[in-house]
């Protein structure tokens, strides 16, 4: 379950070049990463990314229709 939900803020994911971006920073970060091209993201609630997971989780149609994978995982297996 998400720690915070952004259904409504991703919508601004959406602004095209030149418009005036205005919203949380981890929505930024969001909308720098699509723009800088990201294809694929991975992870998991908990990490120290968790925020930027609920970002995604609740964008993913618009990230679908940029062509962007996204993968939200419910552990993580960690090998010595």
């Amino acid at each position: 379950m998400a720690e915070r939900s952004f259904a409504k803020e991703v919508l601004k994911l959406k602004i095209g070049a030149g418009e005036e971006f205005r919203g949380e920073g981890i929505l930024a970060i969001t909308k720098a990463l699509l723009q800088c091209g990201v294809g694929y993201v991975v992870g998991y609630q908990g990490a120290p990314i968790s925020h930027l997971m609920d970002v995604l989780t609740d964008a993913n149609d618009i990230l679908a229709e940029l062509g962007v994978h996204f993968r939200q995982k419910r552990f993580v297996v960690l090998t010595a």
